[in-house]
């Protein structure tokens, strides 16, 4: 049990650094392409990473079994993520600083909470109420502009909150039909099926045909593609298999901070100090919903 619970931190661990990754590398991309040029390349190269670790890591093996379960129940997690990763990066998009989406982020936690409460029965601690609110002021404070709150009302904003909301959907479902859950195969149908979205909105879209991109584009869309469409998914639903929703998405909304060093180191973008202290109180938070005693356990 312990070396489960220690698999599955390092596990959750890895796609929180991964995913923070990914944000830096897909803004930077986002910067140059359009959104349908910028999916087309991503998801089209998901595909050949999925592909590859499904092989090579012989995961079909694990669909010898309840394969119609394990194929809804992937397809089901498919769609959900596919849809929030969508949403997030309509927000890296519309955003400056890929670490203020990142925070932004950190409203999932809260959700996971309360679905984790109500539908898996999960513990209830005793700071968790305090850890909400406080993650909730901290969301609030990244968004607040001079004499108001309208950073809610922005498109960034509501696109980052709306992917929470269904990342932690799929959070959950990965959670409650675990012993269904095969990750290889979720993340492999999850790039098809973004990667075809994508490819019919490029077909019948308007945003013309890709031209010649230089060398720095392809290197992040290779390093961007392989740590977003792959290690974050695998690993994210490998730690679900270990341990409890509540702390696989504790420790990925770390990538806050890990997105705040690499959106410096690469981007040269740093968040300005209120959005700083909104996120630092998000971490507060989410670190206080999954801290202290439990008051009670349910089921």
């Amino acid at each position: 049990m312990e070396n489960n619970q220690s698999k599955g931190i390092l596990f959750a661990f890895g796609a929180s650094f991964a995913l923070a990754g990914s944000f830096v590398f897909s803004k930077s991309v986002l910067n140059q392409l359009s959104m349908v040029h910028f999916g087309l390349l991503w998801f089209s190269m998901g595909v050949l990473w999925n592909t590859g670790w499904f092989l090579f890591r012989k995961e079909y093996r694990g669909l010898s079994r309840s394969l119609i379960g394990k194929t809804l129940v992937a397809l089901l997690i498919a769609v959900l993520e596919g849809a929030a990763t969508c949403l997030f990066y309509l927000s890296i998009r519309e955003m400056e600083n890929p670490a203020v989406v990142s925070f932004i982020g950190n409203i999932g936690p809260v959700f996971v909470t309360f679905f984790g409460l109500i539908i898996l029965r999960e513990k209830f601690l005793r700071s968790q109420m305090a850890g909400i609110v406080i993650t909730i002021l901290g969301v609030s404070l990244i968004n607040y502009r001079i004499g108001s709150f309208t950073g809610f009302l922005e498109s960034g904003a509501l696109y980052v909150i709306a992917a929470s909301f269904l990342f932690a959907w799929a959070t959950i479902a990965g959670r409650k039909f675990r012993e269904l859950l095969n990750p290889g195969y979720m993340s492999l149908l999850r790039s098809v099926i973004l990667s075809l979205v994508m490819g019919w909105l490029f077909i019948h879209g308007e945003d013309g045909p890709l031209f010649h991109l230089d060398l720095r584009i392809w290197r992040d869309l290779f390093i961007g593609s392989f740590l977003e469409t792959m290690i974050v998914i695998v690993f994210a639903y490998k730690a679900l298999t270990l341990i409890e929703a509540t702390r696989t998405s504790l420790i990925i909304s770390t990538k806050g901070v890990w997105a705040l060093i690499l959106a410096w180191l690469f981007l040269g973008v740093f968040p300005e100090p209120f959005q700083l202290a909104g996120g630092l109180v998000t971490l507060v938070g989410i670190w206080l919903i999954n801290h202290d005693r439990p008051i009670f356990r349910r089921g």
